[in-house]
């Protein structure tokens, strides 16, 4: 069987592995960002295909891809990234391969589209509307009041989103825009709460496998790069546990169906209220470190899991069946020159810890979820898993030091 892998993750040096036919199946088409030192050359003879690219997303990367399929003759489009979701389905449908189709990718691609499914289910999500040009903004902002949150109607890691306070705020980010945002964006009330993710596998609208977990911070201080990504996994006494797991079966019953087994990850607010409001929901393996917590927790990795479910190999995948719960840590740069990181992290629960950070060199402020300095992942015990999260956080606001522009010296 010749499969057709869309890449971007740092996976290449599995692919023989999770692949043991590699040479005779694999076609590969990654992004060299991709690309640790070496790997291509490793991999090179070990796959039937290897094409790198520096521009990955743009219409020369589209055309090269279907050529590819076409010239390979492949039966299946594998991918475990955002960017490649609608991609890949446009051309399975196109040559009539097995998988995901538009109408279901779509859906979990587009936040308007996806929250519409569930708002017709019953389900509860934000108020919103998609802006067009800056007077649907305005209009939205005058029946809901502020906050109001501003996102990329297809974003991914809550790049480009923006909390609009107040009427200056939206006069100054419209004043960006030329006749309307250059892409289109999303407006929806903003929902006060604890933020929650869930993860798991599904196929054909069903849940096979989930686990919630909590972020530490909020939706905004994530969004902003103001603090750090923490989270964890909750334990099955917490109340939430089920509530969570169930609503996110019934986000995933709402949706346009794929046929094969799928990683997702979900996102659902928890409000002072006692409501759960879904957030969003994609079909692929969340980001940060969560891929890592999670083969951690089952036992196999996502990354895996969604290659094999496309290809239709899902049933070489083994689960653990009680998992060992674990968390993550992704820690941001800061606009300034990085004094001090730690080189290891001073706790028994730390499984792994790896500061990328460079001792005296200048970082500007975050753009991205991926603008960090260091991660981690780590074993997580309590019946409550915010203590847990709070004293890693605290340990490393403490322990990162930054010059700043004023020349005074900063926590993280």
């Amino acid at each position: 069987m010749t499969c057709l892998l869309l890449n971007r993750r740092r996976i290449l040096a599995d692919l023989p592995t999770w692949f043991p036919d590699s040479a005779d199946e694999l076609v590969v088409f990654t992004a060299r960002g991709a690309a640790r030192p070496g790997e291509i050359e490793a991999l090179h003879p070990r796959v039937r295909h290897l094409e790198v690219v520096d521009d990955y997303e743009g219409v020369a990367a589209d055309e090269r891809i279907r050529e590819l399929a076409k010239e390979f003759q492949v039966e299946a489009v594998l991918l475990t990234a955002e960017i490649d979701v609608l991609r890949a389905a446009r051309l399975r449908e196109e040559l009539d391969l097995p998988g995901q189709r538009p109408a279901s990718a779509k859906a979990y691609r587009d936040k308007h589209v996806m929250k519409s499914h569930a708002a017709a289910a019953g389900l509860t999500v934000a108020a919103m509307r998609p802006i067009g040009h800056p007077g649907d903004l305005a209009a939205f902002a005058a029946e809901q009041g502020f906050p109001v949150v501003v996102k990329r109607t297809a974003g991914a890691a809550s790049l480009g989103m923006r909390v609009v306070e107040d009427h200056a705020a939206l006069a100054g980010l419209v004043s960006t825009w030329q006749d309307g945002p250059p892409e289109p964006m999303l407006a929806e009330r903003w929902i006060e709460g604890d933020l929650f993710h869930v993860d798991g596998i599904m196929r054909a609208g069903e849940v096979l496998l989930s686990w919630p977990s909590r972020y530490l911070h909020t939706q905004w201080a994530s969004a902003s790069r103001s603090a750090n990504e923490l989270g964890g996994m909750l334990a099955r006494s917490d109340p939430l546990f089920e509530r969570l797991r169930h609503h996110t079966a019934q986000v995933i019953t709402a949706l346009p169906p794929a046929p094969e087994e799928l990683p997702f990850h979900a996102e659902f607010f928890h409000t002072p209220e006692d409501e759960i409001v879904l957030c969003e929901i994609a079909c692929r393996p969340g980001g940060g470190e969560i891929v890592a917590m999670f083969e951690h927790a089952f036992g196999f990795n996502l990354y895996e899991a969604a290659l094999k479910g496309q290809a239709g190999r899902y049933a070489e995948i083994g689960i653990r069946a009680e998992p060992r719960r674990h968390g993550w840590g992704w820690l941001p740069r800061q606009r300034g020159t990085l004094e001090e990181i730690p080189t290891s992290a001073p706790f028994p629960s730390v499984c792994w810890y790896t500061a990328t950070g460079e001792v005296g060199a200048w970082y500007e402020a975050p753009r991205s979820m991926a603008d960090i300095i260091a991660r981690m992942v780590f074993k997580v015990d309590g019946d409550d898993v915010v203590p847990e999260l709070e004293l890693l956080d605290e340990w490393w606001k403490g322990a990162v030091r930054w010059r700043t522009d004023d020349n005074q010296c900063s926590s993280s």
